[in-house]
């Protein structure tokens, strides 16, 4: 059964019970799904991102080449740090990288 819906001032609330202060949320929104450059808020509310995951997200939210890309590496490798074990797509990247440097 899914969780019944809950407003920003609840969902805050709660971030302010549950959260260490020292973790800051920089605007009092609660984001609920992200598509292109907007964010929607758990009210519905249209947001346009400046911000983009500080700065990480110049192609947008959602962007279908980038969600092919992620289904395609979750059916190999959820996560490994390369640190503990090497694995093929972050030495392609490390070559890409440095051609291009």
């Amino acid at each position: 059964m899914p969780a019944p819906h809950r407003s920003s001032k609840d969902l805050l609330s709660a971030r302010s019970d549950n959260i260490p202060r020292g973790i800051l949320t920089a605007h009092p929104i609660v984001v609920e799904r992200a598509e292109g450059a907007h964010l929607w808020d758990v009210e519905g509310r249209r947001y346009l991102d400046f911000v983009g995951g500080i700065g990480v997200l110049n192609v947008g939210h959602n962007h279908p080449r980038v969600v092919a890309a992620v289904q395609e590496q979750l059916t190999r490798i959820t996560h490994t740090a390369f640190q503990v074990a090497a694995y093929e797509p972050y030495i392609a990247l490390a070559e890409r990288l440095n051609r291009l440097v």
